[in-house]
């Protein structure tokens, strides 16, 4: 195989290279999955550490749904009585822009852009009017009075509604230190800034702000840092990373709190080279890759004022299996559908059934 059919590969393989990067400002179980989206044969979520050569440029387009278990009425219900603050979220819907452009063999800069929603948010309430004083002469009964301050402080169910909009931008950069065109083994180093330009003013069905933890920005700026690993076998890779998010101070005086994730994936590519029998040289034609990830992350208390919420963040870990489209001309389509498989959430929270990515790339220009 020449060196220009690798950098064609190479320029598939991070199609995506941006996407899913970004930071939304959510408790666990109703977010976009953080996580440097790149092509490392056919994982989706999963970090290759093969960067872009010299001058290639990338684009994609990614929509991500999350889909969760609700939290029934009557347990909101209970729960704000006890005085604790519950939220049920149905479910998410992160569409994002990523590109991405070769500096250099060896380093990649990139960006990743989300449009974010939530549907379907509800949150408990305890409503306690005061009492008006009682009319001279008021020949209301001693139960019908009782029954009428009951119905005041019973416990009820505030349908928020959805919020949506711009998220967070973030900016990236990965560094291949260990490997080259030619090597099988890849280590990289992944820095990343998330900068506050997302919506953090959305207001519910009810007339008042979404607290930060459902706003599709989170008014702080975060550092990112992690690495990647790739080693590669004849049509065979194995990927994994980490990803760490250092969050800060946001809007409402909140802060999301830390994010660790960490991914492993095995791949397969199947194709095959075609041999002209005019002019005997070998092109590679479409072709489709498979892969099963585990894809893992733990996420920190949300603060507010410093008071930490003891209904958000935890740890998930999904298993996903993926399969990509490799087109000849350069562009890529692929889906991933990730199952939860071990749940570990603080508190009680809208726990994910099932996570859904779909996305297209395309490679702008090729490498020098």
């Amino acid at each position: 195989m020449n060196y220009a059919t690798k950098k064609s590969r190479w320029i598939v393989r991070l199609g995506i290279a941006a996407s899913g990067l970004a930071l939304p400002p959510v408790a666990l179980a109703d977010h976009p999955t953080l996580g440097l989206q790149q092509d490392g044969a056919a994982s989706i979520t999963t970090l290759t550490a093969i960067t872009l050569p010299k001058g290639a440029r990338t684009f994609g387009i990614e929509t991500q749904f999350v889909s969760n278990n609700v939290i029934g009425d009557i347990d909101l219900a209970l729960f704000a009585e006890e005085g604790e603050q519950v939220h049920s979220v149905e479910g998410l819907r992160n569409l994002s822009f990523n590109a991405a452009y070769g500096l250099s063999d060896k380093l990649t800069l990139g960006f990743n852009l989300p449009y974010v929603t939530r549907t379907g948010i509800r949150e408990g309430t305890h409503h306690h009017e005061e009492e008006g004083h009682e009319e001279e002469g008021d020949t209301t009964g001693h139960d019908e009075h009782e029954d009428s301050h009951a119905a005041e402080e019973a416990p009820e169910v505030s349908v928020l509604g959805d919020s949506s909009g711009l998220g967070d931008l973030t900016l990236y950069s990965q560094y291949r230190f260990v490997g080259n065109s030619d090597s099988r083994t890849h280590v990289s180093l992944l820095l990343g800034l998330k900068i506050p330009t997302g919506r953090t003013d959305v207001v519910s069905d009810e007339g008042d702000r979404f607290e930060t933890e459902h706003q599709p920005g989170s008014g702080s700026w975060d550092t990112l840092a992690g690495f990647s690993l790739t080693r590669q076998w004849s049509g065979v890779s194995l990927d994994s990373n980490v990803l760490y998010a250092f969050a800060g101070d946001g809007a409402q005086n909140s802060n999301m709190g830390d994010v660790f994730n960490y991914n492993v994936a095995v791949s397969h590519r199947m194709e095959h080279e075609h041999e002209s029998a005019h002019h005997h040289h070998s092109t590679v034609e479409s072709s489709w890759d498979v892969a099963m990830e585990l894809n893992g992350e733990w996420r920190d208390f949300v603060t507010v004022a410093g008071v930490r919420q003891a209904h958000t963040g935890g740890n998930m870990l999904y298993l996903a299996p993926s399969v990509r489209f490799n087109s000849s001309n350069g562009w890529s389509a692929y889906a991933s559908l990730g199952v939860p498989v071990v749940e570990n959430l603080n508190g009680v929270q809208s726990d994910p059934k099932y996570r859904l990515f779909i996305g297209i790339s395309a490679g702008l220009g090729s490498g020098k």
